[in-house]
């Protein structure tokens, strides 16, 4: 089954060999961008390590019983713990799903059913920012059940970096004495946010970022298996898999917010602020905000981020290998005049203010205000 994971075949070969020679440690931490498939191996890891039928002495079979209830989430042997909205009259030692609302509950069985069929989707839940101590504290009366003689009962931690110091402190305790036959992974884009003491108790295993190539291949061979992609076009397809930066989940998210139309949007808040048209800015902005779509926002931002890196590489590369560089090529021409025209824009400045407008959205601030206070900015910035 490691031939449903995209790329990362120095994890899986490093994974291998930790499996045929009995080298497991109590605990991992799979670290890397965002949707390179850290969550999707430490899924894959947990099938191998409680697989019924291993195949060539290294891969989970993934019909099993074990493998098929892995795969569901529906396993003794496997946790998955993620952020969650707070609960309704929470404790400490409450199960923290118990205590969802229903509606915070339904939405929490939908996303994981989506996790299941795709192991790198992303699980999104409104006013879920942090993984709650209760959960920790959940992990820590499972793990020292007794379980079957043969199995490993394996407990993965989704962006690890969200744990709070009071959840951190219990994971912490866990990991100084942890009990046999369990695995904890802990899966994080933000290693260094993790505090010291945690990252110095568990073997790190570093995820690169994915190839252009390798992205456009599994889109690709999607389209021929079942028609998931056949709305997109090659050239949309191109275009997301380079601005993702090697995110197989994040090409995924452009391409379903109609990556071209919002890659034009963004370009057209640009010019439209340098014209000073208000209107024009207002109505993009208008529509940016309207649905109240965070992830929306937060792309049009990534977009226009990307826009400036890329002028970063027309300034700091030679022309013939620009192409190379750039993650908007399709439209370099335009690049180039902006560049040309712009020339002392401040342009890590820029930089700096769309990183902080990304933070503000993800803060549940009024999108309307953040979009306008950044179109003031950027016309100060750009030169």
């Amino acid at each position: 089954m490691w031939n449903s994971i995209i790329g990362q075949s120095k994890v899986i070969e490093n994974l291998k060999s930790i499996y045929k020679n009995n080298k497991l440690a109590h605990a991992f931490i799979f670290y890397g961008n965002d949707g390179v498939g850290k969550d999707a191996v430490a899924i894959e890891f947990a099938k191998l390590l409680n697989c019924q039928n291993i195949i060539n002495g290294d891969e989970a079979c993934g019909v099993c019983e074990s493998c098929k209830k892995i795969t569901s989430f529906s396993s003794e042997y496997f946790h998955f713990i993620c952020t969650l909205p707070a609960g309704k009259s929470d404790s400490l030692d409450s199960d923290p799903l118990e205590k969802l609302t229903a509606a915070d509950f339904d939405a929490y069985l939908a996303q994981l059913s989506i996790k299941a069929e795709n192991p790198y989707h992303h699980i999104d839940l409104p006013n879920a920012n942090n993984i709650r101590i209760n959960s920790i504290r959940n992990l820590i009366n499972k793990i020292y059940l007794s379980g079957g003689r043969n199995y490993k009962k394996v407990f993965l931690i989704s962006e690890a970096d969200k744990m709070k110091q009071e959840a951190s402190n219990a994971l912490l305790k866990i990991l100084e004495e942890p009990p046999k036959n369990s695995v904890i992974i802990l899966t994080t884009s933000k290693i260094n946010t993790l505090p010291p003491t945690i990252i110095g108790r568990c073997q790190k295993i570093y995820f690169e970022p994915l190839m252009e190539e390798q992205i456009i291949e599994k889109l690709m061979t999607l389209n021929k298996r079942n028609g998931n992609f056949e709305h997109y076009s090659n050239a949309e397809i191109e275009l997301a898999s380079k601005l993702s930066g090697g995110s197989y989940s994040r090409t995924v998210e452009l391409l379903d917010l109609g990556v071209i139309e919002l890659r034009d949007l963004a370009v057209n808040f640009l010019v439209s602020i340098l014209k000073d048209d208000h209107y024009e800015v207002a109505s993009i902005v208008r529509s940016i905000s309207s649905k109240s779509d965070k992830a929306r926002a937060k792309y049009f931002l990534f977009i226009l981020n990307g826009w400036f890196k890329d002028l970063l590489h027309f300034n700091n590369f030679p022309s013939e290998i620009i192409s190379e560089k750039i993650s908007n090529n399709d439209v370099s021409e335009r690049l180039s005049n902006f560049s040309k025209n712009f020339p002392e824009t401040d342009i890590f400045e820029v930089i700096m203010a769309l990183e902080e407008a990304e933070k503000l959205i993800v803060q549940n601030v009024h999108p309307p205000l953040i979009f306008i206070n950044l179109s003031f900015k950027l016309k100060k910035l750009i030169k």
